[in-house]
């Protein structure tokens, strides 16, 4: 016992493997008792093991297998928290005991004080045992997460629109050319002065030179070679 205390005090952690035989009874028949750097003292059943790591900030245990009893050393600058499986039980100073249940589970029962308990991440959804408060949780296998990569979702097409409201036809043909490939060329300065009102769609400038044609009296000219419509 005092070679397996000195070990903790200079690593911090410690495994413990309880071997079968005969021991006193502490709600169950502990085989190996075990004390705590911290003051806690574990009291593990036959079949037990456990994995703790005692740190300035928080007093760790994880519950391999098979069932302890903890009476927790009271200090509420550090919680005590055993770790059963993906089941957490916290307390600061309290009596309590755990039993692994399969891979993820844990059975949690408070003799003394009170205990927090929850499962994985639900630690804003935990329950709080009082003396005699009995908990079984097993949250079972954690639900497998595809690796696949994620297919990039194409967005929704934004149909944008240009208006004008008494806009000089050369103004409102700057502001097809801005977004188009297709480029407006207004030749005669004088069809550029004639003022439009319309509401056109910002990906169609043929549509607006059509209409700029007819309120201008302008011949209309498409050279598809150089991707420009002209005005003159």
């Amino acid at each position: 016992m005092a070679a397996s205390i000195a070990i903790v005090a200079q690593t911090g952690l410690f495994s413990a493997r309880v071997p079968a035989s005969p021991a006193r009874d502490l709600n169950v028949s502990a085989v190996r008792v075990l004390k705590l750097q911290d003051g806690s003292v574990a009291h593990l059943r036959a079949g037990a093991d456990i994995v703790y790591d005692m740190s300035a900030k928080v007093r760790k245990i994880r519950l391999i297998s098979g069932q302890a009893v903890f009476e927790v050393a009271k200090d509420a600058t550090r919680p005590f928290v055993v770790q059963s499986g993906d089941v957490y039980a916290q307390a600061t100073g309290t009596v309590y005991s755990v039993n692994r249940i399969g891979a993820t589970g844990g059975a949690i029962h408070v003799t003394e004080g009170s205990v927090l308990v929850w499962a994985r991440d639900g630690r804003d959804q935990a329950v709080l045992l009082h003396q005699g408060g009995k908990l079984s949780l097993d949250p079972g296998p954690r639900a497998a997460v595809s690796r696949a990569p994620a297919r990039p979702v194409a967005p929704e097409p934004v149909i944008a629109q240009i208006s004008l409201d008494n806009t000089p036809i050369a103004a409102a043909a700057e502001r097809f050319n801005r977004v188009n490939q297709t480029k407006i060329i207004i030749t005669d300065p004088a069809i550029g002065e004639i003022k439009i009102v319309g509401l056109f769609r910002a990906s169609e400038p043929d549509r607006f030179a059509r209409a700029a044609a007819a309120v201008a009296g302008a011949e209309l000219v498409y050279d598809k070679s150089s991707n420009v419509i002209k005005l003159k």
